[in-house]
């Protein structure tokens, strides 16, 4: 009975233990579908946000290398607003400087198209065929409006000579685009085009941008064709453009499309290279960028290949682990029912080797599309996984699980940063290793890595024992720094050698950084300048109309705007400037400071007030002109019934004038006018106004007067200072004058053609009297 009872118990606990390790056999396989069901969402996610990296780059790829294309045309356009004319060779050795194909991949060249007059035409073909181009014609041919036509273009060769000669202006879309250029004065892209260089390879989509160059560099929003010069622009095949903007290493696939439409006709360009729908796509993203005013629509997908090995790898990783984990804590449970103290010690070793075999798993999970690294920072042993050697071109078996690999492929100007982000790193006094750094790959490159670690254990006095982490290639970035950062050499170089001056300015006014043109300008120190503002120096009168402009464009109604301007420069002269303000903003759009281009218009401005005072002033005498008379008449008139006051018109005529010329010449005759200018002028109050009416015609309008009086005592001085006679070499004369008066009272309803019918009424009274003398006009005289 005993042994059967023993047997009996023997069997209940084998029942039950057996049960118990089905059981938590079954909640651990459970859990595990549970977990590899998380995983397999997990790495979803993961392939979602890669997908969304790809993008992110590309989008940023895509928007720096077009804004640096864009800065090839400004500086191009500086080239023209620096010279007086550019001619060939020079647009040539400029754009050689650039070394497009080299810096600048992507783009077919860069270009300038002239405008032309319908008039103008016959003229240009003459010029370019003297150049040494005896077949240049303009195409295509037919009669317009306007136009335009490609006389420069770089590399000048190859398939870019089929555009020599071309009016884009003819071509609705490019036409477009140039007008947009030339109304905003900016840098606008074109819509899709088949470029004219292109015409070997077949219909291929393009794009051109351009920028608007204008006569005496004077480009203003707005301004109308006759001031325009022509355009810088460069022309883009949009297969080449984005093979020189996105990287060979693209995994996903990119269409672009112009404007907001998605279709074959709008598409420019697509990597897929079959029609597969977008719908059947697993991942697709769109964005839309803004590109020197044109519209793009970027449209990213891939397909289920894009998340492949990660589901054929990390899920059944999770499966496979997990079984077996169950399986393990199976034989914990199956150890503790049969011996206690053995199972604990089984089951402690067992968690442990789990736990660290589980932390690696998902370490190298969330690091799947890095290259990971795990050291042990006492034993200086580092195991790279097959992403990390694979990164540099290794295979599994060429590179040693040692410290000493790594340091033996960094390069040598990097040693001493890592060193010292290593040591702060062990020693516990940075949280995270974090390091950019140059690796030698197998083929010799250097690639560029940013490397990333953190803290998984620590030894009892706080120092890091063991680290994990990863290495990202961050060669593409590097080289994007890299060209922004040879953009701002250019820009450097054109800011300290352009003709006009440059400067950054704070916010406040305070002058940041000047161009020695500027200096040149003002006549200013670097030192003595950058102790000023702007506002120290400006014109009281201009002062505050351009603070005006500041404002507008620190709120956000303006982007940019040009104005004239005085400034006074240090020894007290005042020089006229045209004046462009453009404003820099951070990542955030806070204003961080405003670019200002200021050229030096002085010369110009007095050849303006010259040109203005030869339309508006006699020749020989110096005095307005009819047409000036006709304007202050005019304002005189309006005064006088405005405020209640009378003034007078007086016509002057030189008696006998004829006779001078005919006996003595004309050169006599205009140095008697000349001399009689200066006696009139002398008898004259501030106010009033001489005209010379044409021949020996003069009148005069005395502005304001109390009573005729006043008039008459005008024209008994005028009388007076001709008692002196008029001499010229051997010539003596003694001048006299007739002179007829009108009066205009405010209260009288006279035109101002009545008040001069009446003045030249009572000249002629005079000349019929004998002549040399004056009289007022009476309402009782007759002709």
């Amino acid at each position: 009975m005993n042994k059967i009872k023993t047997f009996s118990e023997r069997v209940l606990r084998i029942t039950r233990t057996t049960a118990l390790s089905i059981a938590v056999l079954t909640v651990g396989l459970s859990l595990t579908i549970l977990e590899w069901q998380n995983a397999v969402e997990t790495i979803l996610l993961e392939d979602q946000l890669r997908f969304e990296q790809e993008t992110d780059k590309s989008l940023l790829n895509i928007q720096k290398q077009m804004e640096t294309y864009q800065q090839v045309l400004r500086g191009i356009k500086g080239l023209f607003l620096a010279s007086d004319k550019v001619n060939r060779n020079e647009f040539k050795v400029y754009t050689e400087e650039l070394a497009l194909e080299q810096n600048y991949p992507g783009i077919l060249g860069v270009g300038f198209a002239l405008s032309i007059a319908p008039d103008e035409r016959a003229d240009h073909i003459a010029s370019i065929r003297a150049e040494g181009f005896p077949d240049y014609v303009m195409s295509p041919k037919g009669e317009r409006e306007e136009y335009t036509s490609i006389v420069y273009l770089e590399p000048f060769s190859g398939n870019n000579l089929n555009a020599f000669g071309f009016d884009m202006y003819s071509e609705k879309v490019r036409r477009a685009a140039m007008d947009k250029s030339r109304v905003s004065n900016k840098l606008a892209l074109s819509g899709k085009v088949s470029l004219v260089q292109d015409v070997e390879r077949g219909p291929i989509s393009g794009v051109l941008l351009y920028l608007p160059v204008h006569h005496n560099n004077d480009g203003q929003v707005g301004v109308t064709s006759k001031k325009l010069y022509g355009w810088v622009y460069a022309p883009f095949s949009m297969d080449i453009l984005m093979e020189g903007i996105l990287s060979d290493k693209l995994k996903i696939n990119l269409n672009i499309y112009d404007g907001t439409a998605i279709n074959k006709k709008t598409q420019l360009y697509s990597s897929m290279q079959s029609e597969q729908e977008f719908e059947e796509m697993a991942f697709q993203h769109t964005e839309q960028l803004v590109i020197a005013q044109r519209t793009w629509t970027v449209v990213f997908s891939a397909n289920d290949d894009f998340a492949q090995s990660h589901v054929n790898t990390e899920g059944l990783a999770v499966l496979l682990l997990g079984s077996l984990f169950s399986i393990l804590i199976t034989l914990v449970v199956w150890s503790l029912s049969t011996s206690k103290n053995r199972a604990e010690a089984r089951a402690e070793f067992m968690n442990k080797e789990l736990s660290e075999t589980e932390f690696r798993w998902k370490s190298a999970l969330s690091g799947a599309e890095h290259g990971v690294w795990d050291w042990n920072n006492l034993t200086n042993s580092v195991t790279f996984d097959t992403k990390w050697k694979s990164m540099l071109g290794y295979a599994d078996d060429e590179i040693k699980n040692e410290f000493s690999e790594w340091k033996r492929l960094l390069h040598p100007e990097d040693w001493e940063r890592a060193e010292v982000a290593i040591a702060n790193f062990v020693s516990g006094k940075t949280n995270i290793y974090n390091l950019e750094q140059r690796l030698q790959a197998k083929d010799g490159k250097w690639i560029w890595i940013l490397c990333r670690g953190d803290a998984v254990s620590w030894t009892d006095d706080g120092r890091v024992a063991r680290s994990i982490g990863t290495h990202t290639d961050i060669t593409e970035q590097k080289k994007l720094e890299l060209a922004l950062t040879e953009s701002h050499l250019r820009f450097r170089g054109a800011f300290e050698t352009a003709a006009m001056g440059i400067a950054l300015v704070g916010l406040k006014g305070e002058w940041i950084e000047v161009n020695s043109s500027l200096l040149n300008m003002l006549q200013y120190s670097e030192e003595e300048l950058l102790k000023l503002t702007f506002q120290d120096i400006t014109h009281p009168e201009d002062l505050n109309l351009d603070l005006e402009h500041l404002t507008e464009l620190l709120t956000g109604k303006i982007k940019s705007y040009q104005m004239e301007k005085r400034y006074f420069c240090k020894d007290g002269s005042t020089v006229w400037v045209f004046l462009s303000v453009s404003m820099v903003v951070d990542t955030k759009g806070e204003p961080v400071h405003f670019v200002s281009q200021i050229e030096n218009i002085t010369v110009r401005k007095e050849l303006q007030k010259q040109i203005l005072h030869q339309a508006s002033h006699d020749e020989l005498t110096g005095l307005p002109n009819r047409r000036f008379l006709k304007e202050r008449l005019t304002r005189t008139f309006d005064l006088s019934r405005r405020y209640r006051r009378a003034f007078a018109v007086m016509y002057i005529d030189v008696d006998h004038f004829k006779q001078v010329n005919d006996e003595y010449g004309h050169d006599v005759g205009d140095e008697l006018l000349i001399w009689l200018t200066e006696k009139l002028s002398n008898c004259l109050r501030a106010t009033d106004t001489l005209a010379r009416q044409g021949g020996d015609e003069f009148v005069l309008i005395l502005s304001e007067i109390k009573s005729p009086s006043d008039a008459s005592l005008i024209a008994k001085n005028i009388f007076k200072a001709l008692k002196e006679e008029f001499s010229y070499g051997t010539f003596q004369k003694q001048v006299s004058v007739s002179v007829g008066i009108a009066i205009s009272e405010p209260e009288s309803s006279d035109s101002i053609e009545d008040l001069l019918r009446k003045a030249d009424i009572a000249l002629y009274q005079v000349k019929r009297a004998g002549r040399n003398n004056f009289k007022h006009y009476k309402e009782d005289d007759s002709v």
